[in-house]
């Protein structure tokens, strides 16, 4: 049985013009039986193009913030640091892997970008922008490990179809999150006080985005496992 290779989205570290990423990602996949490929960051359309020939499936990693101006929106005070080349990159990609119609995950600031690059919005920062009726926790100061808050489960989504069940305890390390969900697009899984957790499009072979972090618990949660499972699966 052929083992499926994974395209991973880099981060890029500014300073010292270095393309990293974290090592839970590589893990959580060889876990699950793929082979995570590290993608290049400064690649024109061609490089990019050949590079989803190649991969079977493709994960949207976390990261910083998504530049304001690719959803029509100025930068308020409570945005932090942008990387222009990251969102230009991955929205170049993005729209490859569709074309290609293979497999899509997307975890954390790759949730963000896939709503962004269908057309959806974003908080900025969830603390200045945004009112639940809870107002939880979306940046816990805990561990990786730790399970902050609960999420909602939309019965007849992909990640319910997966999980088989209606709630998750969840990781959260994220100040910003979706506004408004692109319209091609459909909620997976909520938090109580409202935001969107997860996202996934019909129709479409596997494309499921997470809002936490599944990377740093798929050891430990058996959600966690199965999610990547599921997705090295489809691909």
């Amino acid at each position: 049985m052929k083992i499926p290779v994974i395209g991973v989205t880099p981060h890029y570290e500014t300073d010292n013009n270095k393309i990293c990423i974290a090592s839970m990602y590589m893990e959580a996949i060889l876990h699950a039986g793929g082979v995570p490929l590290l993608l290049p960051l400064k690649a024109d359309k061609e490089a990019l193009a050949a590079a989803v020939k190649v991969c079977d499936g493709f994960l949207f990693t976390g990261g910083p913030d998504i530049d304001p101006f690719r959803f029509g929106e100025e930068t308020i005070p409570e945005c932090e640091v942008v990387n222009p080349e990251r969102d230009e990159m991955e929205e170049i990609l993005f729209h490859l892997i569709m074309e290609e119609n293979k497999p899509v995950l997307g975890i954390c600031r790759g949730i963000q970008v896939l709503n962004v690059f269908l057309g959806g919005t974003l908080y900025q920062d969830i603390p200045a922008q945004f009112q639940g009726k809870l107002n939880l926790c979306h940046s816990q100061k805990s561990g990786r490990t730790v399970l902050s808050h609960s999420v909602a489960i939309q019965k007849g989504s992909l990640l319910h179809d997966i999980l088989k069940t209606d709630t998750l305890m969840v990781n959260s390390f994220h100040h910003q999150g979706i506004k408004e969900l692109a319209p091609s697009l459909k909620a997976a899984a909520e938090s109580k006080d409202g935001l969107v957790e997860a996202l996934y499009l019909e129709e479409h072979p596997f494309f499921l985005a997470v809002q936490w972090h599944p990377e740093h618990l798929f050891r430990t949660n058996e959600g966690a496992e199965k999610l990547f499972e599921a997705f090295v699966k489809a691909c």
